[in-house]
C-alpha cells in the first residue's frame, strides 16, 4: 500500500505544479481512479444470504402480528430490488458486492436482484382432546 501512496503523492505534486486547467483536471481524475482501484473491496454476500435476511424481517412482522391482541395486521407481500456487483468466485459460487453509500459508481455497472416475498398462512392443527 505504501507504493500506491507514494504514486498518489507524486500525482498530487504534479497536479499542483501544472498550470493548464484541463491537464490539472485529468490528473485529478487519474488520482481518484487510482484511489478507487486500491480501496478495500466492498463486502459481499451470497444472494441467498440477502434473501434470507429479508425473509427474517417478514417472519418477525408475522410473528408480532400473531401475538398482538385484537385484529392483527401483517405484510402480505414485500418486493425488494437490490443493486450490486455480481461476482463469481473460483468455486463457482455467486456473491453480491455492495458499493459503499459514498462510492462513485456507474449505475450501469451494477446488476439488479429482484426478490419478492409473500406471506404464507400457517394453519394450526386442531387441538387433540386429552384423554
Amino acid at each position: 500500500m505504501a507504493e500506491i501512496d507514494a504514486i498518489l503523492e507524486r500525482l498530487e505534486r504534479l497536479r499542483k505544479r501544472t498550470k493548464n486547467r484541463e491537464d490539472k483536471a485529468e490528473l485529478g481524475r487519474i488520482e481518484k481512479e487510482l484511489q478507487a482501484l486500491f480501496k478495500e473491496p466492498p463486502p459481499s454476500m451470497s444472494p441467498l444470504d440477502v434473501a434470507n435476511a429479508f425473509r427474517d424481517v417478514v417472519e418477525q412482522v408475522q410473528t408480532e402480528a400473531r401475538e398482538a391482541p385484537g385484529v392483527g395486521t401483517t405484510i402480505k407481500s414485500l418486493d425488494l430490488e437490490v443493486k450490486a456487483f455480481v461476482q463469481v468466485n473460483g468455486d463457482g459460487e455467486t456473491a453480491l458486492a455492495f458499493p459503499k453509500p459514498d462510492a462513485e459508481v456507474d449505475a450501469s455497472a451494477l446488476s439488479t436482484l429482484r426478490v419478492s416475498f409473500g406471506a404464507i398462512p400457517s394453519a394450526l392443527p386442531p387441538e387433540q382432546p386429552s384423554g
